[in-house]
């Protein structure tokens, strides 16, 4: 120790200097590492599957060489490479780009459909015989309850008949009776997929007869290009068809003989039905054994007892056959927006794979084994059910969204949809304009991206702490708004126990707390959804579906009874129908609670608010706020705030009111398309409109008789042509006379538009012009009846009633000299609206003075009864318009009324060959246009 005698001094050696050792490289000063940019595959799949679509919409409206897109890949590629290189913060450009062009050259190089010219070259309406094999059959039903009455018959009127039975027959034709001046041989058809004709057989009821899939026939019948209505905004029924390689269509009276030789023979039934025709009969049988419901039940209590309305909707429901549908039973459905509870959707799809997925998953199957079974089950359904374009598409955003769920383990659900919708449009980018998948990706995305990023701060995060209440330990684990949440639900708790008991609050009460934040969750779930769903709402349905948020609040969880329900119903009823008593009451129970609520809600007027179709700048700002809304979600809570907020904008978006589009300085006059019957609009240069008549037969088939089919003219031709045009509400509506081809359409028009006005003549009181009347007084309409001498003043334009005279009275029935006869002015430039006038009431009009007018819609459709040449020489235009339905059993236009046109030089326009007409008035000039496409 020091300060010893003993110690020792301690001498210290330097340390060894060390050397460097060659074997190492000297240490440098660290460069700072390059900013890099990640490559372009790790760009978020959503944001680039926007990009795709929108080169797909793009591709729409503008066209460019397939190969010119893909030499522009190759500059794209480099400048992305050098961006991700040189400047990371812009590298998102080029790949954006590459992903637009590479949506642009799919769009561009997918075929359209197109009618097959084989088939397209018998559409000539001569009667031939055609052979083939039938593809696709359905079921054998009443003629009167057929959803669809055939469109295209034979030109020969059929006998009277009210017991009558229709079958759609999908005939895939091999041979056909080629005739010409010389000749009259049968030729084989090139073999190809798209060389179909869709056949309505038409049967007696008591044959009990009908033509399965598989089956070959040979039939003798008048093929006819499929009818359809050629109007701005109007669904078209031949493209509808093409997009089913269905180039045609016919009838058939299936027992008729000509010269002893029957029309329809069988040839052959193959011994093994193809797989497709397989699933086709047992759709058929599902069907039939569906609609021996009602008889299965009847001693029943009444709320357990099935209606033929049941059995309808359950069959859509269940096999996807909607022919038993009828227009009304519709209605309620469609105006509260919950049209999917009565047919096979992606809802039901989806509800079906959730049960399945998590029974598996409750019976502790694997991951990959429980995605497969859900997988397989969910292919078999969508199998049994058709497969139809929307059931496909369900089926594969299912598929790919498990599997995409088996890679990215709930990671990024917006990429897992992303990828299913981009697997999708790759696969058909023309399906980037069906409704059906726009839908079921807004509200995926909404759900993914918006709703349950919002959810799991708030409600989300309560429902969780509201389970393990009384354990404290974690509280601290947990944000202080949620710990604080927790202790004020167990201060409550401990209070509700000194009063009641343990059981009721410790678990009855955080279980009626957790219950009523998940009913909160649901609602808002439902909200965003209804808000982004506005968007297409509008577009495809023309609706602001006010109760839909409330009614779809209790149905939905109603489905989830009433589908498996359903489901189990359908099994037992083919394996032991008696036995299907049970599940049927189950069933049938929800079902008929969840109609009851459909009709309350849809009976209130405000619940069904029509719109016009929105304008494409709404359309962009509306996807705009969403993607928007979807950025926003993701962020701090202000953003998440925000994002709310932008999801409202983009129902407002969609819904905000559009101005008319029409000609400031001119007064425009549209012939609608409505097949055989009349309905014309005009619109003044400052925006008044007036619509005249509403249709009423569509294409008029010589076997469909009136009152017998369910198709709406003026929900379905008329409306749609005036939302195209942005029309909101009509300042007055026109009745010529109470024929049905006049007035068929104009409740649907009343309801839709909500008219200032009705202006009537002078029309006896059959029941359904009482029934048009008593419509317009249950909504407000003020009814107008004019005579010849009134005038009337529509904003700038001025209107002079020439027809029905003051001392004309109608007879017991509506007839053609009913007409109310209108003159429309405007400056210089004048229309003469006819009605279906006939010589009698022309006559009367010629002691009128100014009858000259520049436009004349020609009376009775162009009938040799109207337009007498006194008449037309008084009236002089120099252009006509003849509303007429193509194939019509009445000849009309007649060619002698052609002729005095031509004779008189009047350049005439049919609705049956030009479609829609407009003319363009402006007091000097007059434009046409027909299909109106400019205007």
């Amino acid at each position: 120790m020091p300060g010893t005698e003993n110690s020792t001094p301690i001498s210290l050696t330097p340390l060894a200097v060390p050397t460097a050792n060659p074997e190492f490289q000297p240490i440098r000063k660290p460069r700072k590492p390059r900013q890099t940019a990640a490559p372009a595959a790790l760009i978020p799949l959503f944001y680039a599957t926007l990009a795709y679509l929108a080169g797909i919409v793009l591709a729409h409206s503008l066209y460019l060489r397939p190969s010119w897109l893909l030499a522009g890949l190759v500059p794209l590629a480099i400048v992305s490479v050098a961006a991700i290189w040189k400047t990371p913060r812009l590298r998102w450009l080029p790949i954006i780009a590459i992903w637009l062009v590479l949506g642009i050259w799919s769009a561009e190089t997918e075929p359209s459909p197109a009618p097959n010219p084989g088939i397209a070259q018998l559409s000539d309406s001569l009667l031939r015989t055609v052979e083939g094999t039938v593809t696709d059959a359905g079921p054998v039903r009443n003629r009167d309850s057929a959803q669809e009455a055939p469109q295209d018959q034979e030109l020969e009127s059929a006998p009277e008949s009210t017991g009558e039975q229709v079958q759609r027959i999908d005939l895939r034709v091999e041979n056909a009776e080629i005739v010409t001046d010389t000749s009259d041989t049968t030729r084989s058809l090139p073999n190809s997929e798209s060389a179909k004709l869709r056949l309505s057989a038409i049967w007696p009821t008591t044959s009990g007869q009908s033509i399965q899939c598989g089956q070959r026939i040979r039939a003798v019948v008048r093929i006819l290009p499929p009818d359809t209505f050629h109007d701005p905004g109007v669904w078209s029924r031949t493209a509808y068809l093409e997009s089913q390689e269905i180039t045609a269509s016919a009838s058939l009276l299936a027992t008729k003989r000509d010269a002893g030789e029957p029309r329809l023979i069988l040839l052959n039934t193959p011994a093994h039905a193809p797989f497709p025709c397989l699933l086709n009969q047992a759709r058929n049988s599902a069907s039939s054994g569906l609609q021996t419901l009602p008889a299965l039940t009847h001693n029943l209590p009444h709320a357990l007892r099935a209606t033929p309305e049941d059995a309808a909707m359950l069959t859509a429901l269940l096999t996807g056959d909607r022919t038993y549908l009828t227009h009304g039973l519709r209605a309620g459905f469609e105006r509260t927006g919950s049209f999917h509870l009565i047919v096979v959707s992606g809802l039901h799809l989806a509800l079906l794979a959730s049960l399945v997925f998590a029974l598996a998953r409750r019976l502790r199957i694997p991951r990959l084994p429980a995605t497969a079974l859900t997988i397989g089950i969910s292919l078999a359904y969508a199998l049994f059910t058709g497969f139809a374009v929307p059931a496909q598409r369900s089926f594969w955003m299912i598929t790919l969204y498990l599997v995409g769920r088996l890679l990215y383990r709930d990671r990024s659900p917006l990429n897992v949809i992303a990828f299913a919708t981009l697997c999708l449009t790759a696969a058909g980018p023309r399906s980037v304009f069906d409704a059906s998948l726009q839908m079921t990706v807004l509200s995926v995305a909404a759900i993914a991206g918006i709703a349950i990023p919002l959810l799991e701060h708030t409600l989300h995060a309560r429902i969780k702490a509201t389970r393990d209440l009384f354990l404290i330990a974690i509280d601290p684990k947990l944000p202080s708004a949620i710990a604080q949440f927790r202790v004020t639900l167990r201060l409550i708790a401990t209070h509700l126990e000194s009063a009641t008991n343990n059981t009721i609050a410790r678990k009855l009460f955080p279980l009626a707390v957790r219950s009523i934040l998940q009913l909160g969750e649901f609602l808002f779930v439902t909200l965003v959804v209804e808000l982004v769903l506005a968007l297409p709402m509008a577009i495809y349905f023309h609706r602001i579906t006010v109760y839909a948020l409330p009614v779809n609040l209790f149905i939905l969880p109603l489905l989830a009874i009433l589908v498996p329900s359903a489901m189990l119903v359908l099994l037992v009823l083919a394996v032991w129908p008696a036995a299907a008593i049970l599940p049927a009451s189950i069933c049938l129970s929800t079902l008929h609670f969840s109609v009851f609520l459909v009709r309350k809600m849809g009976a209130l007027s405000l619940g069904d608010l029509r719109v016009p179709d929105p304008a494409p700048i709404q359309i962009g700002v509306a996807l705009i706020c969403f993607v928007l809304a979807l950025q926003l979600a993701r962020g701090s809570a202000a953003h998440r705030r925000l994002a709310f907020a932008v999801t409202l904008l983009v129902a407002t978006a969609a819904l905000w009111p559009r101005p008319v589009h029409h000609p400031a300085d001119a007064m425009l006059f549209e012939a609608i398309d409505v097949g055989q019957g009349d309905s014309l609009l005009l619109i003044t240069p400052d925006g008044k409109t007036l619509l005249v008549d509403g249709g009423g037969l569509g294409f008029l088939a010589p076997t469909t008789h009136s009152g017998g089919s369910d198709f709406d003219v003026g929900e379905e031709v008329v409306s749609p042509a005036l939302w195209a045009r942005g029309i909101r509400r009509l300042d007055a509506v026109a009745l010529t006379h109470a024929h049905h081809d006049h007035m068929g359409g104009l409740p649907a028009i009343l309801r839709n538009f909500r008219p200032r006005e009705l202006w009537v003549g002078n029309n006896p009181p059959v029941s359904a012009y009482k029934a048009l009347l008593d419509e317009a007084a249950s909504l407000g309409v003020r009814v107008r009846s004019f005579h010849a001498g009134d005038e009337i003043q529509l904003g700038q334009a001025n209107l002079r009633v020439l027809a029905p005279q003051p001392s004309y009275h109608p007879g017991p029935q509506p007839a053609n000299n009913d007409s109310l006869v209108l003159q429309a002015r405007y400056q210089a430039a004048s229309i003469l609206l006819a009605g279906d006038a006939e010589a009698p009431e022309e006559q009367a009009m010629l002691a009128e003075t100014g009858l000259q007018s520049t436009v004349l819609k020609v009376g009775h459709h162009g009938s040799l009864t109207s337009t007498r040449p006194a008449f037309l020489a008084s009236v002089h235009p120099a252009w006509a318009v003849i509303s007429c339905g193509r194939h019509n059993r009445f000849g009309h236009p007649r060619p002698e009324i052609l002729s005095e046109l031509q004779a008189s030089h009047t350049r005439a326009f049919r609705t049956d060959l030009d479609g829609a007409t407009c003319f363009l008035l402006d007091g000097k000039t007059v434009q046409t246009e027909p299909l109106c496409s400019q205007h």
